[in-house]
């Protein structure tokens, strides 16, 4: 099998694994539904008893992977333009710097610190408003 083929099967078989894990709880009453994400929408469309509207396996792990990737992409936009402020801007560079040793030390990032970042997520509002004035 080719290196390619193993990855598209590897992924495919994750997302089989995710989407039954959320067909489980449901068959065992531990929800309701499959979910009100775009996975648990995904879920329901690939359940409809509606020809016409149900999706396949196939077209379910293609659409989580499309959603994956345009994210990716949309993460790494955001990085290179919050790089290229803070390069542009020292004085923000330096404010940013001391808010996250501030936060973090010496430790890794993580979700909890990341929403108590206010210099970073201000900066980057306000440069993004400023450029479509």
């Amino acid at each position: 099998m080719l290196e390619a083929e193993e990855l598209a099967k590897g992924i495919q078989d994750c997302v089989s694994k995710i989407v039954k894990t959320r067909e489980d709880k449901v068959v065992k009453g531990e929800a309701d539904n499959f979910g009100i994400d775009f996975l648990g929408l995904l879920i329901n469309a690939y359940h409809d008893t509606d020809e016409s509207n149900k999706l396949s396996l196939e077209d379910l792990v293609d659409e989580c992977k499309t959603f994956y990737f345009a994210g990716q992409d949309t993460v790494n936009s955001l990085l290179a333009w919050m790089v290229l402020l803070l390069a542009s801007h020292g004085d923000w560079q330096e404010k940013a710097r001391r808010e996250v040793i501030e936060i973090f030390g010496n430790q890794y990032p993580n979700s909890e610190g990341l929403s108590k970042l206010k210099i970073i997520v201000w900066s980057s509002s306000w440069h993004i408003e400023e450029r479509w004035k």
